[in-house]
Order: C-alpha cells, then sequence, then structure tokens
C-alpha cells in the first residue's frame, strides 16, 4: 500500500467548537452548526419543567427545560443521523422542519413538521438514532434535551449523505477499466471518502516513466502493468482536500491495489501547507515551494465556495514576541498575494499571525521538531 502523503495538506483538526454566548436552551439562541463536523456542547443546567411540554409536540411528560437548540440548513436532499461520543444517560432529541423566514415561531404555533422525536435512557439500551430524510427547501432545529439540572456535555456529529428527491443515496462512482491483457498483471486503485467509505470520483494525475503515465478521471481505475515503477500521484476531486504521493510507491510486475482516502472538506477543518518554506528569519518563500503553492491555488480554483484563514506559526523559544507575531503574519500574507496574484478572489481569503503562541511541541527536542512547530495552515471559513 502507499505510504500516503497528503497533497497540499496533512490534516491535523477537524474539530467544531460552539462558543455558548447566547442561552442555547432557546429555539430564539439556537445556534448554526454543520454537517460531518464534531461538536462538544455543553447543557446549561436548567432546573425546571417545561411547562409547555414543547409545546405539545411529543407525548413526554415531565420534559425538563433543559435543552440545546441547533439548527441546520442542508444544501441538497439527503439522510441525517446522528453519531454520538460522549452524551448524557438520559437524552431526547426532537428535529423539526421549518418552512419560513420565523422558524421558532412556526414552531411554537405548532405549524412546524416534527420528523424526529426520540427519548433513549443508555442505562438501559445504547442510543440508536433513526435516519431522517432532509429537503433542500426547508430549514431544521435540532433540540437535545436532558434532565433537569444536569450540565452534561454531548459529543455529537450529524451524518449527512447525499440523496435524491426519494430519499435513495446518491453515488459518486465511476469505474475505468483499462485492462487490455487480464493474462498479465493489473494495477487497480480506489479512492473513497474517508468518513463514509463510499466511492468518489476524482482527477488522477500519475506519473511513472512508464505505461502508467497519463491523467484519469475515475473512482476506480484498473489498469496494466508489467513494469516495476517508482510513482508519483496526485489527486484533486471537489469538496475534498487534495493528495499528493510523491514517488514513496514502487508498483511492481504483480498484481496489487491501493485504497486512497480523501478527506471532505467541512467548515472549522484546520490543515497544514505541506513543504512550504521560508528564508530563515524572513517573509521569503523559498522557490522549492512554488509547486505547492500553485497546487493550493488549483485546490481553490476547483472548490470554488470555500473561503479560507492562512494561519502562520514560527519556532521560537520562551514567550510569544512581537516580532514572531510579525514575521508569521507576514509570511501568511505572503501566500495569499500569490494567490491573489494568480487569480484567487481576496474576499475569500484572510492571513493572521500565531507567531509561537500555538506550538505542537511545547518543548521541540530536536530538529523534525522545531520545523514541525515552523509552519502554515489553513482553517476553512
Amino acid at each position: 500500500m502507499w505510504a500516503i502523503r497528503t497533497t497540499l495538506f496533512s490534516l491535523i483538526v477537524c474539530l467544531g467548537a460552539l462558543g455558548q454566548k447566547t442561552d442555547i436552551s432557546l429555539c430564539s439562541g439556537s445556534t448554526s452548526i454543520n454537517n460531518n463536523v464534531p461538536y462538544t456542547l455543553n447543557f446549561l443546567g436548567k432546573k425546571k419543567t417545561d411547562v409547555h411540554n414543547l409545546f405539545g409536540y411529543c407525548n413526554f411528560p415531565n420534559i425538563s427545560n433543559n435543552y440545546i437548540w441547533l439548527n441546520f440548513t442542508p444544501n441538497s436532499y439527503g439522510n441525517l443521523d446522528f453519531v454520538f461520543g460522549n452524551k448524557p444517560d438520559s437524552l431526547t432529541i426532537f428535529v423539526f422542519e421549518c418552512k419560513t423566514n420565523n422558524p421558532c415561531k412556526e414552531i411554537i404555533e405548532k405549524r412546524a413538521n416534527m420528523v424526529l422525536c426520540q427519548f433513549n435512557n443508555s442505562k438501559i439500551a445504547p442510543y440508536e438514532s433513526k435516519p431522517v430524510f432532509l429537503n433542500n427547501s426547508s430549514s431544521y432545529f435540532i433540540a437535545f434535551n436532558t434532565s433537569k439540572g444536569s450540565m452534561s456535555s454531548i459529543d455529537f456529529t450529524l451524518k449527512f449523505e447525499e440523496s435524491d428527491q426519494f430519499g435513495a443515496y446518491v453515488e459518486d462512482s465511476l469505474s475505468l477499466n483499462l485492462v487490455s491483457r487480464y493474462d498479465q498483471p493489473i494495477y487497480a486503485l480506489h479512492l473513497v471518502n474517508e468518513i463514509s467509505n463510499k466511492p468518489v470520483v476524482a482527477r488522477i494525475y500519475i506519473s511513472s516513466t512508464g505505461n502508467l503515465d497519463g491523467s484519469y478521471r475515475a473512482s476506480d481505475l484498473r489498469i496494466n502493468n508489467t513494469k516495476n515503477l517508482k510513482a508519483s500521484m496526485r489527486i484533486d476531486a471537489q469538496g475534498y482536500f487534495s493528495k499528493d504521493l510523491l514517488e514513496h510507491k514502487i508498483i511492481g510486475n504483480q498484481s496489487s491495489h491501493d485504497t486512497i482516502r480523501l478527506v471532505p472538506i467541512t467548515s472549522g477543518a484546520i490543515a497544514k501547507l505541506d513543504d512550504i518554506n521560508f528564508v530563515g528569519g524572513l517573509a521569503v518563500i523559498s522557490d522549492e515551494s512554488l509547486p505547492k503553492l500553485k497546487r493550493l491555488k488549483d485546490f481553490l480554483v476547483l472548490n470554488p465556495s470555500i473561503s479560507i484563514e492562512i494561519q502562520g506559526h514560527v519556532n521560537e523559544e520562551g514567550a510569544n514576541s512581537m516580532s514572531s507575531q510579525r514575521l508569521s503574519k507576514k509570511r501568511a500574507q505572503k501566500i495569499m498575494r500569490y494567490l491573489v496574484q494568480n487569480g484567487i478572489d481576496p474576499i475569500r481569503l484572510k492571513a493572521i499571525g500565531y507567531g509561537n503562541s500555538k506550538p505542537l511541541f511545547q518543548f521541540p527536542a530536536d530538529d523534525n521538531q522545531r520545523e514541525a512547530n515552523r509552519r502554515v495552515e489553513i482553517k476553512v471559513d
């Protein structure tokens, strides 16, 4: 199998954290969330009974007023499921479909369509939610409820899979079989979504100075190979972080296959830009970094709907200084300037310098750890 190296990016974290500045125990304080992003929230510990019994939608008596309200708007038809990590023993989930510009009023007046009302006590049975079909012309409000006074945390992800208008899964697959001789070795490549393990169609560029060389579009590629080849590969798929596999694989003259897992782009994802190097102590990009910057530009062209925050980090001992913050910001701005000069709309870009305030290694023990601290990352907005 390939010793995989992420394209532009080695994914570091994809964790959403929601600031609880409004009263999220009320519909009016609901927080917007994204699909397929992990979140951690805490109940506020409200201690009364909900005298309205959630406006009479469900026949669950003595519901507390200890809610967490969220809202989600899908951009396509799809099936929604909840994936939980840590959660309270007692948990009730309500999901409302809203069709007006005043969804909370719609819910209060009992005009919303309740699509899920489910209670679970994990001391009795593990939680298994029912998939919910979502319509792209509606918004959806989600209420979690637990026992009075509980300030338990809840870890969850909205697992959303695109479907057609009848709820049937839309599979993004394309098989490309270029095998001409079945009595000769065959190399097979499979591309899948890292989260769902379902196929992903991508543009595949292979360079091996052999018969595999070429550009292909597929989720499953099969081709004859009769030589020992040292190959490089670039993979680009809309909606996913790109990947580069750089001469780490000898494809032998025996039949073999590889599965490459592509990471979907989600709001809040933070990723490292590999092989973006600067002249020591300066905001000057080294020449060998230019191919990687071009890959970043190509990535933004391929995904025109996303905006990014370019984050600069330096390696420096001691407290974070103004000089290290300035240098890290100048380096981030230098990358931003390159992207703008190469056709990326500046409104999609933001540059920020963190200095040495967020090291990967607080006390680096060697050059590799110091180099890891000295990095550029992007955050998907």
